[in-house]
């Protein structure tokens, strides 16, 4: 396993530019945090926490990385820092309640439920997959020893590049982590974190398509 990650991480990212995809600043008062490849990531400070916006291009078809992205039982598999992930409750198929406990670097851990809705490509809207989510703390019950994060907000969207060979991945996210944390630990999740999430899912995508091939 640990060999076709290393096979197919040569083509995690399309080759396109990152002036092709458009990757440019949400705004003037946006910080371009990190450019490396095929990511870029934007951060802002406002007053409940911290903005990001992530974008990539990802070698694998849309629909394939969305059901990476949804396949939340799975979490634990293949996404960093992801202890316990699982669906508590579903509406149709298009809504669902999910928890997740996690154990970031150098703090404490910290869980999340989440009410997450999810939109699937269509011809009228282009193709394009999208996942949103909101914090849902009543969800679960707290659990001691574990910070409870009370303010995440955020999507993946999911578009279809190249005649739907490729995607454009772009994340978004609100939140403030709860807790006492070192500026340089919330720096990490700019340089560190969000690189290997991107590098996770992107791995994960690029499995599970040459799978369906």
């Amino acid at each position: 396993m640990r060999l076709l990650a290393i096979s197919v991480i040569v083509a995690l990212f399309a080759a396109s530019s990152v002036q092709a995809l458009d990757m440019k600043s949400p705004g003037a008062d946006w910080t371009e945090a990190y450019r490396k490849g095929e990511l870029v990531i934007f951060t802002k400070d406002v007053e409940a926490g911290r903005r990001i916006v992530a974008i990539a291009e990802v070698s694998a078809p849309p629909e394939v990385v969305f059901n990476v992205l949804t396949d939340f039982d799975h979490y634990p598999d293949y996404m960093p820092y992801v202890k316990e992930s699982k669906v508590l409750s579903r509406m149709g198929d298009s809504e669902v309640v999910t928890y997740a406990r996690i154990a970031p670097p150098f703090v404490s851990e910290r869980d999340y439920p989440l009410k997450v809705r999810m939109t699937h490509g269509t011809p009228t809207n282009g193709g394009m997959f999208k996942v949103e989510w909101t914090a849902s703390p009543e969800a679960r019950p707290e659990v001691e020893g574990v910070v409870r994060v009370k303010l995440n907000e955020g999507s993946w969207l999911v578009e279809p590049l190249q005649d739907g060979k490729h995607t454009r991945l772009t994340y978004t996210l609100l939140t403030n982590p709860g807790g006492l944390i070192p500026v340089f630990v919330v720096n990490m999740s700019n340089t560190i974190a969000i690189p290997e999430l991107f590098k996770a899912v992107a791995i994960r995508s690029a499995e599970k398509a040459a799978a369906e091939k």
